[in-house]
């Protein structure tokens, strides 16, 4: 029997593992730390434009060109690469028990519309946090607390309004904050199968789920945090602060409604943060250097060194 995928879409460091790691101790779901996959096979239209060695510009013409010479146009090309996913998703379950597949991804975000064309009837679970929060988790997960934001932008600034606004025409999406699960794990774990129609009495009691693969989060993911203000931490000088006031009037309010915050708590709860002078030269001089970083393409110059010095040829990019 075909296993069906659900999606649980998600920002980075949302706690998605945490509760990837409670659901995976139900018989009836099988999961991997972070699959993927799906971002090669959606028309390329739908996500952001990328660079690579064949040129992804033409690739992507070349695509659309193909896409509109099908009979019926990107309903065949999504008939054919959700068959294609389905292979996969059956062969990454190879126990009888497992009814669905649990595909954790952050990066779906990115293109949450295009995945549902390709699932239609795939579960949609979208777990929301505090935004200052994630941004926090970011710099002391990858980081040990320095700036580092500008390596999230595709995250913070575009993944983020994008999962809003699915999220506002979506009738079928069900919505959790992190803030409630991490509270209430169990009771959030056992509405995810009463919303799936799976018995939650059948959860096992060990929490000790094994993620395979190199993706997903370091840090565990099975730490449950009753009041977690440790975000306000990272919101130590005033530059940073200057940061997080101006992200959330980027937001807005009623983005931040749809998520289930109000700006002015979030707002006042910065205003308790404290601290001038913590990471205040660091941040000075990261700050404008991510700017610099995404002007002038600095990531993709590194990767053109690493061909050289690999003794590759090094060739252009599009």
């Amino acid at each position: 029997m075909a296993v069906t995928p659900v999606f649980l879409l998600s920002l980075p460091r949302s706690g998605s593992t945490m509760l990837q790691r409670a659901w995976g101790r139900h018989p009836n779901i099988a999961t991997l730390s972070e699959p993927w996959f799906l971002l090669g096979l959606i028309p390329p239209h739908a996500v952001d434009e990328a660079v690579a060695t064949f040129e992804y510009s033409t690739y992507r013409m070349a695509i659309e060109d193909l896409t509109a010479a099908l009979p019926n146009r990107e309903d065949d090309w999504n008939d054919a690469m959700r068959s294609a996913a389905q292979v996969i998703y059956d062969r990454l379950c190879p126990d009888e028990q497992a009814i669905y597949f649990l595909d954790k991804t952050p990066r779906y975000a990115l293109a949450p519309r295009a995945m549902t064309a390709l699932f239609p009837d795939a579960p949609v679970i979208i777990l929301w946090r505090n935004p200052l929060a994630i941004a926090a988790s970011m710099m002391t997960t990858w980081s040990k607390g320095r700036w580092n934001l500008f390596r999230f932008k595709q995250d913070l600034d575009i993944a983020l309004p994008r999962l809003i606004d699915f999220a506002r025409t979506s009738d079928t999406a069900l919505t959790i904050r992190y803030e409630d699960a991490s509270e209430r794990l169990d009771a959030t774990t056992t509405m995810i199968c009463d919303h799936l129609g799976i018995s939650g009495a059948n959860l096992s009691e060990s929490t000790d789920v094994t993620l395979s693969g190199r993706m997903g989060d370091p840090t565990g993911g099975m730490k449950q945090v009753m009041t977690d203000n440790r975000w306000k931490a990272m919101y130590c000088n005033p530059l940073r602060r200057w940061w997080a006031r101006r992200y959330l009037d980027r937001m807005g309010r009623d983005g931040l409604a749809v998520m289930g915050y109000d700006i002015d708590v979030l707002k006042s709860e910065l205003n308790t943060c404290k601290g001038v002078f913590r990471h205040l030269s660091t941040d000075l001089l990261l700050m404008p250097w991510g700017t610099l970083r995404a002007v002038f393409v600095l990531p993709l110059i590194r990767r053109q060194l690493r061909r050289l010095f690999a003794g590759q040829l090094v060739t252009e990019v599009d």
